[in-house]
């Protein structure tokens, strides 16, 4: 039987073909190899200059002066008024933020603000207990985080998460500014408050902004990137926990508590910590408290981490707060402790 003639041509499933089909994913393969060296070279940048930043520079260039103030009421009940803020920088950074005030009375209280949980933000609000002769304020983080997160989101967010975080310090300032304002507040007693995600900017807010009168760090601690890694590694493997660590040393170095915790000298600086928490280890702890300087306090509740919804938790700390500003004078010594107020009950908040 004669051979078809081809040509010189190679069917269709002969050699050609193949090298072909093996080829492509070949080039394909290179394609995304490239284009992911091209992202961690430019992320890699992007770190270098992160761990250059000088928050006291970058806060003060971002502060500017408090540009514009819109408020919103949004009720009362008889302990608190309700009011939603907007405040901008002359620089353009907005704050949004969530603020109770006394519904009754003229004389001048103390001011807390508030840097809840990653998802709670200005709703932090909305878990007040034990409060009520105080005017309280709470800001909303500028970024959502994801619920879980892949190499690719690391790389894609890193841009947003470093100008959040960068950006809580001057939005403090901010606070302070409309704080120092506000026609209820004694502006000689300030005080911010920082619990579970927003415990770390507490030392490095102080260390910028001399107006902050007294600190108090409820469920956090130092050396954030072993932190990210423990709670990483609590869901993940080793490789993706030192990954997020390693990008979380670079991306916080600017704010780590560790470092600016003396800074916050000669200010009060109250940390208060559960013996049983999962998510903050003791060393983190005691590594944070021994560089802080005096004065100084750190309390342990026998609990596991904080979460809004416990309210017999959040009283209990609420009430060593309490007890320790007292002793410095920041509170008055006859707050009463039998009214509670709680403004509504959302979900699912951290």
């Amino acid at each position: 039987m004669a051979r078809p003639q081809t040509n010189g041509q190679t069917a269709p499933n002969g050699p050609i073909s193949s090298v072909a089909t093996q080829v492509q994913p070949r080039a394909r393969t290179r394609i995304v190899l490239t284009a992911l060296l091209l992202l961690l070279l430019a992320s890699c940048f992007c770190l270098i200059h992160l761990a250059t930043i000088d928050i006291h520079s970058y806060a003060a260039d971002r502060h500017g002066r408090l540009g514009s103030r819109v408020e919103r009421d949004d009720g009362m009940d008889s302990v608190f008024r309700r009011t939603l803020i907007t405040l901008t920088s002359s620089e353009g950074l907005v704050a949004e933020c969530g603020m109770l005030s006394p519904a009754e009375g003229t004389e001048r209280v103390p001011a807390f603000i508030l840097l809840g949980g990653k998802a709670t933000g200005k709703e932090a609000i909305n878990y007040v207990l034990e409060m009520q002769d105080a005017v309280i304020l709470a800001i909303d983080y500028p970024y959502t985080p994801r619920r879980t997160y892949s190499v690719f989101d690391i790389v894609h967010d890193l841009p947003a998460v470093r100008r959040a975080l960068l950006d809580m310090v001057p939005s403090v300032m901010l606070a302070v500014d409309h704080l120092s304002r506000h026609p209820l507040v004694d502006t000689n007693r300030i005080i911010l408050v920082g619990y579970s995600f927003g415990a770390p900017f507490v030392p490095a807010t102080m260390a910028v902004d001399s107006r902050i009168d007294a600190g108090v760090m409820a469920y956090g601690g130092g050396d954030v990137s072993s932190l990210v890694y423990h709670n990483v590694h609590r869901y993940e493997g080793v490789a993706f926990s030192w990954l997020v660590a390693a990008a979380a040393e670079v991306l916080l170095r600017p704010i780590e508590p560790v470092r600016f915790a003396s800074e916050v000298s000669p200010r009060f600086l109250l940390m208060i910590n559960g013996s049983k928490d999962e998510r903050i280890p003791r060393r983190n702890v005691e590594v944070l408290y021994d560089a802080a300087m005096e004065p100084k306090e750190l309390v342990w509740i026998p609990s596991g981490h904080v979460h809004p919804t416990n309210v017999e938790l959040t009283r209990t700390i609420v009430r060593e707060m309490k007890k320790a500003l007292r002793g410095r004078g920041l509170v008055e010594a006859n707050v009463p402790n039998s009214k509670t107020t709680r403004l509504s009950k959302p979900a699912g908040r951290s």
